[in-house]
Formats: structure tokens, sequence, C-alpha cells
């Protein structure tokens, strides 16, 4: 009973962290799609514009992190390398000291991770830029002379 316990939750946890990963490239691909709308068109200060870039960057980062924390979380506590090097083995010897290694494909994903980041704080200092200069071109009229604003 306690073996069938342990199978079904680990299976569970591999749908969660497929499911986490398509929710995570759908995220992506909706901020992308709202970055290539604003490249094109002239981006309102709505959810199409850079609010939306911010969304959709964030939960995907947030889904890809939580994926990445979820699947060596179900790999460890449910010792599946053991369990494919047993079923991969044909001898009946016991594999002490295994260890778990994660490929590129795994570690690809904490670089997702910090390009979300990274475009967040892009936007994040484009609009701080663009609006700085909004303020800037307000700002010689509030200094100009009486005299000069009354002309």
């Amino acid at each position: 009973v306690a073996d069938a316990l342990s199978s079904s939750s680990s299976h569970n946890l591999h749908v969660a962290t497929i499911v986490l990963l398509v929710l995570a490239l759908l995220s992506s691909l909706l901020s992308s799609g709202f970055t290539c709308t604003n490249a094109v068109s002239n981006p309102y200060q709505t959810f199409l514009g850079p609010l939306g870039v911010y969304t959709w960057n964030s939960v995907c980062g947030a889904l890809i992190l939580i994926a990445m924390i979820l699947f060596p979380v179900n790999v460890e506590g449910n010792s599946l390398s053991e369990e494919l090097a047993h079923a991969c083995s044909s001898s009946l010897q016991t594999h002490l000291g295994s260890k778990h290694t994660y490929g590129y494909s795994y570690w690809i994903m904490l670089l997702i991770v910090f390009l979300n980041i990274a475009s967040l704080i892009i936007i994040y200092f484009y609009d701080h830029a663009r609006y700085s200069k909004k303020k800037e071109q307000e700002r010689p009229i509030e200094n100009a002379p009486k005299d000069v604003i009354l002309f």
C-alpha cells in the first residue's frame, strides 16, 4: 500500500511539474506577443502595455522557479533515480551511494528565470527614463519668468 501511495504521489508531482512548465510556456508566449505588439504600436499604460509584459514575465519566472523546486523534491523524495537504476540494472547489486545529477535542460530553466528578470529590469529602466524625459520637457515652463509665459 505504501509503495502504491508513493507511486501515486510521484505521478501527481510529475503531472504538476509538467502543467507548471506548460503554463510557463503559455505565459512566455503571451509576454512575447505583448512585447511584439508594443514594438510596432504605441503602448498604452494598460494591461496590453508594459504592465502586461511585467505581469506575464513575472508569472513565467515564478512558474519556472516553482517547477525547478518541485522536480528535485519529487526525484529525491521518492528515490526515482534509484528506482530507475534498479529497473535498468540486470544484476542484483544494490545501488549504494547513488546521487542525483541534473542535465543542462534542467539548468537552462534557471537561465530562463534570469532572462525574465533581466527583461523586467530593462523595461523598468526604459519606462523610468521615458517618464523622466517627459517630466524634464515639462519643467522649463515651470521655471520660465512670468513675462515669457504671458507672451
